[in-house]
C-alpha cells in the first residue's frame, strides 16, 4: 500500500504541476459557479417580488433542493467530457515515452500497485473537481430553507463514481498509444460511444440487454434524483475494476513474452466475468433501493404499495400489445423496451419483483376506422403497413397480420387501438392504458387495473335513461362522457376502477350489484314505476347521486321530498356584461373537501377552503332547502353567499336577452345563504348510506377541480386510488436580492480569481526551481 501512495502522491503532484490541470479547474469552477448561481439569483429576486405583492405566497413549488443543483451538475458533467481526456491522456504513456515504466518494471512494483497508483492519483484529482461541487452544495445548504444533506450526499456519489469511472476509462486508452493527443482524441470518442451504446442494437433480442448495461447515459439520474441503488453501485464498480483490469494486463502483455491468444483470453474472461455480475446485478428482486429524500419522491406511495400487497406473490403478467399504426408504437417497440421496463414499471417491480413481460407486435385497425386510409388514399392495409414499417425499422414479417389479435385479446370496447397493456393475474384480466404526455399511465390508473383483479366487487355506477337523462356514453354539450367513460382522459372514471353503465327503469331493475344510482338531469317527468324503483333502492340503503336543475324542480322533488330535500322554485342570477348571468364559478365548503382524497381536495384540506378549495362553473340551478328527515343527516356541501346582486329569479328568465331586473312583485328573493349541493347520510342495514344531491347537472359536462369526489365519497373512497399529495419543506431561499448579489460576485470573479492566483503562483514556484 505504501508504494501505492507513493506513486498516487507522484501523480497527483504531477497534475498540479501541470498548466492542463489548473485550467481545468478554473474554467470547470467558473462554469459550474454561473451555473448554480444565475439561477439562485434569479430566484431570490422573484421571491422578494412575491413576498410583497402576494401576501398569501406558499412558495416555490419546490422542492428547491433539487431544482437548483439537478440541471446545474447535470450540465457541469457534459462540460468534463472536453476536461478529462486532456488529463488521462499521458498519465500511462507519458512514462513508457519517458523510459519510466522500465524502471518501474525493473524495480520490486507490480504493474497492479503501477496501475492502482495512478489511479489513485487522479481519484485526488477526482476529489479537487468535487470539492467545487461540494462547495455550491454547500452554499446552497445555508441558503435553502430546510434543504436535504441527504440528498447532497447523494448528488455528490454519482457525480464521484462518474468521474471515477471516467478517469479508468481514460487511463486504459493512455495505454494503447504512445501519442498523447490520439489517446485525448480517442478518450473523448470513447465517452461519446459509451454515453450512446445504450441506443445500439435495441430492437435486437441478443443485443439489448448487453447493450443497455454497458451504456454510461443516465446512470446517475438516480442518484441526482436521490435515490441510491445497487444496480448503479455495482455498475460503477464493476466499469471501474473492468478498465482497471484492462489497463493491467495490457501493460502485463507488454512486460510478457507470450502468444497474442494468452491475452486475449485474460481480456475475454474479464470482460465476460464483469458482464456476469452486471446482469445478475441487475436483476429485478435482487436490487436494492435507498431513497434519500425526506419525502420519499423516488418511492411508489403508501397506497400504491397497500395496493400491491393484495396480491399474494402470485406472478402478474404483463402484455403489451403495441400496433404499428395507432398511436404510441414507438414507446412500445422493442427497440423502447428497457425504457419501457426500467423506467415505468421498475418503481413497481421494486416492491412485487414477480412481474412477468409479454409482448404483442401487430398491426390493424379498428373496424368501421377510415381515417388511415384517407391519409394513405388508394393503398391497402397491409401497404400501409409496410411504409410505416419501413419508418420504424421494423420487419413487418415479424408483426401479427389483422384479425390475429382478436384471438388473444378483446379490444372492441377500445375507442382506439393504440398502444395497450394487459394486466393477467390468476385468470382475471385488466387492461391498462397510455395518454397523452406523459404518455404513461399513473399509480392510481395502475392501482386501479390490480383491484380489478384483486377484487371481485368492482363498483358499478348505473345511470339511468330513458328521459332524456345526462348519459355517461357521449362527449356532447350536455353529457358526462368526459368524466365518465372517455378512454382517452386521465381522471375518467373506466381509468379510475370504476364501471360507468346506464339501466332503463321501465324495462329493468336495478341491479343488485349497483353501488351508485345517478340520476342525472332527466328533461321528462319519471314514471310512476321508475319513482317506485328508485325510492325502493333509496329504502333498501343504497347510494345514490341526484343532479337537478333550474326548470325541472318537480321531476326529482317527488324523490327528494322523501329525504327532507326540496328544490326550490326558480334560478340564481347575477347580473353580468361579459358572461351569462346564471353562471357561477363556486367552490366546495369545508364539508365538501373533506368528501374525498383528490388532489384538490387534499390542497384545501391542507392550505384552507379559502386558498384551494375544488371548484366548478355552475349554470342554471336554484336553490335547495332540506330539513332532517327518516333518519337522513343532511349536510351543505356547496353553498353561495347572498349578496346585493344575486338573487332568486321566479320571473321569466331568457338568457340571450337583456340582463335580468330583481323584481319583488315577480316573486323574486334574496337570502344570505344560498345551498347548491348537499349530502345525506344515515345508517342502515349496518352501513352508512350516502347520497348527494345537486340543482346543477351542468358542472359535471366541463373540466373541473372537484373530479370525481364526489362518486369517490359515495362509494367510500375505495376508488379512485388517490395518491397523496407531497408537500415540500425547502420552497423558500433564506436569502434576499442583495446577499445573491454578493454571492454572485463571489462566484463569478473572487472565487475563480483566487484558484487562478494559487495556481499561477504555484506553477511560477515550480519553474524557478
Amino acid at each position: 500500500m505504501k508504494i501505492i501512495f507513493k506513486i498516487a502522491r507522484a501523480e497527483l503532484r504531477n497534475l498540479f504541476y501541470s498548466p492542463i490541470a489548473w485550467v481545468t479547474l478554473v474554467v470547470f469552477f467558473v462554469i459550474s459557479g454561473m451555473q448554480f448561481i444565475n439561477p439562485l439569483r434569479t430566484m431570490a429576486i422573484q421571491q422578494e417580488l412575491l413576498q410583497a405583492n402576494s401576501p398569501g405566497w406558499n412558495g416555490f413549488r419546490g422542492p428547491l433542493t433539487f431544482a437548483l443543483f439537478n440541471d446545474t451538475i447535470k450540465h457541469m458533467l457534459q462540460y468534463l467530457y472536453f476536461f478529462l481526456p486532456l488529463l488521462t491522456m499521458g498519465v500511462i504513456n507519458r512514462e513508457v515515452n519517458s523510459g519510466t515504466m522500465k524502471l518501474l518494471n525493473s524495480s520490486p512494483v507490480s504493474i497492479r500497485e503501477i496501475v492502482m497508483g495512478k489511479f489513485l492519483g487522479l481519484t485526488g484529482f477526482n476529489l479537487a473537481l468535487m470539492s467545487v461541487i461540494a462547495l455550491m452544495l454547500f452554499t446552497g445548504y445555508f441558503t435553502i430553507q430546510h434543504a436535504e444533506f441527504a440528498w447532497y450526499c447523494s448528488m455528490l456519489l454519482g457525480f464521484f463514481l462518474l468521474t471515477s469511472t471516467y478517469m479508468a476509462i481514460g487511463l486504459y486508452i493512455s495505454t494503447l498509444t504512445s501519442y498523447q493527443i490520439v489517446a485525448g482524441i480517442a478518450t473523448f470518442f470513447a465517452f461519446i460511444i459509451l454515453g450512446m451504446m445504450g441506443k445500439i442494437g435495441q430492437e435486437y433480442d441478443l443485443f439489448r440487454d448487453i447493450t443497455w448495461f454497458i451504456s454510461l447515459a443516465g446512470r446517475t439520474d438516480f442518484m441526482f434524483n436521490g435515490l441510491i441503488t445497487t444496480r448503479d453501485l455495482f455498475y460503477f464498480l464493476l466499469v471501474i475494476v473492468l478498465f482497471l483490469g484492462l489497463t493491467t494486463l495490457k501493460l502485463k502483455s507488454l512486460q510478457e513474452s507470450k502468444k497474442w491468444t494468452v491475452s486475449f483470453t485474460r481480456h475475454l474472461l474479464l470482460i465476460l466475468t464483469v458482464l456476469t455480475l452486471g446482469y445478475f446485478s441487475s436483476r429485478p428482486g435482487h436490487i436494492g433501493y435507498l431513497d434519500v429524500t425526506s419525502n420519499k419522491l423516488n418511492t411508489l406511495d403508501s397506497t400504491t404499495q397497500g395496493v400491491l400487497k393484495e396480491l399474494d406473490g402470485s406472478p402478474l403478467t404483463v402484455t403489451l400489445y403495441a400496433n404499428l399504426l395507432g398511436r404510441g408504437y414507438d414507446a412500445g417497440s422493442p427497440a423502447s423496451r428497457n425504457a419501457y421496463i426500467w423506467g415505468f414499471w421498475e418503481k413497481y417491480i421494486r416492491f412485487y419483483p414477480n412481474i412477468q413481460f409479454k409482448y404483442e407486435y401487430y398491426y390493424d385497425i379498428k373496424k368501421g376506422d377510415s381515417g388511415l386510409f384517407k391519409s394513405y388514399p388508394g393503398k391497402t392495409i397491409h401497404q400501409i403497413a409496410k411504409q410505416v414499417a419501413r419508418m420504424f425499422k421494423v420487419d413487418l414479417a415479424d408483426l401479427k397480420k389483422p384479425g390475429a389479435i382478436d384471438t388473444m385479446t378483446d379490444l372492441s370496447r377500445e375507442d382506439q387501438w393504440k398502444l395497450i397493456m394487459e394486466l393477467e393475474y390468476k385468470g382475471n384480466k385488466s387492461l391498462l392504458r397510455i395518454y397523452d404526455m406523459p404518455i404513461w399511465p399513473d399509480p392510481s390508473h395502475v392501482s386501479a387495473s390490480i383491484r380489478k383483479l384483486t377484487r371481485n366487487n368492482i363498483p358499478k355506477v348505473m345511470f339511468t335513461t330513458g328521459n332524456w337523462e345526462r348519459s355517461p356514453w357521449r362527449n356532447g354539450e350536455r353529457e358526462y362522457g368526459l368524466h365518465t367513460n372517455l378512454q382517452a382522459k386521465r381522471e375518467a372514471m373506466t381509468n379510475m376502477g370504476l364501471d360507468a353503465d346506464t339501466i332503463s327503469l321501465l324495462r329493468h331493475d336495478i341491479p343488485a350489484n349497483t353501488k351508485l344510482l345517478a340520476v342525472a338531469d332527466p328533461r321528462s317527468a319519471l314514471q310512476p314505476s321508475e319513482q317506485e324503483k328508485i325510492l325502493q333502492y333509496i329504502e333498501n340503503g343504497g347510494n345514490a347521486i341526484f343532479y337537478g336543475e333550474a326548470g325541472k324542480q318537480q321531476i326529482l322533488n317527488p324523490i327528494l321530498n322523501t329525504m327532507g330535500v326540496t328544490l326550490e322554485n326558480g334560478r340564481l342570477v347575477r347580473p353580468h356584461l361579459h358572461a351569462a348571468s346564471d353562471a357561477f364559478r363556486l367552490m366546495l365548503n369545508k364539508a365538501g373537501v373533506y368528501l374525498a382524497q383528490t388532489s384538490y381536495m387534499q390542497s384545501a384540506q391542507k392550505f384552507g377552503v379559502e386558498k384551494a378549495a375544488p371548484n366548478a362553473v355552475f349554470s342554471g340551478f336554484c336553490d335547495i332547502s332540506f330539513k332532517d328527515t327518516n333518519g337522513f343527516k343532511i349536510e351543505p356541501i356547496i353553498q353561495m353567499p347572498g349578496a346585493k346582486n344575486i338573487w332568486i329569479e321566479n320571473g321569466l328568465y331568457v338568457a340571450d336577452s337583456a340582463k335580468p331586473i330583481f323584481s319583488p312583485e315577480e316573486g323574486d328573493l334574496q337570502k344570505e345563504v344560498y345551498t347548491i349541493g348537499l349530502k345525506l347520510t344515515r345508517m342502515i342495514n349496518n352501513k352508512e348510506q350516502r347520497i348527494i344531491v345537486t340543482s346543477d347537472a351542468d358542472f359535471m359536462t366541463v373540466i373541473n377541480s372537484i373530479e370525481l369526489g364526489l362518486y369517490s365519497w359515495l362509494v367510500y373512497n375505495e376508488y379512485p386510488v388517490y395518491i397523496p399529495n407531497i408537500y415540500h419543506k425547502d420552497r423558500w431561499l433564506t436569502i434576499g436580492k442583495n446577499p445573491a448579489k454578493v454571492l454572485w460576485y463571489v462566484y463569478a470573479y473572487g472565487l475563480p480569481g483566487l484558484l487562478l492566483l494559487t495556481g499561477t503562483i504555484l506553477l511560477i514556484r515550480r519553474k524557478r526551481k
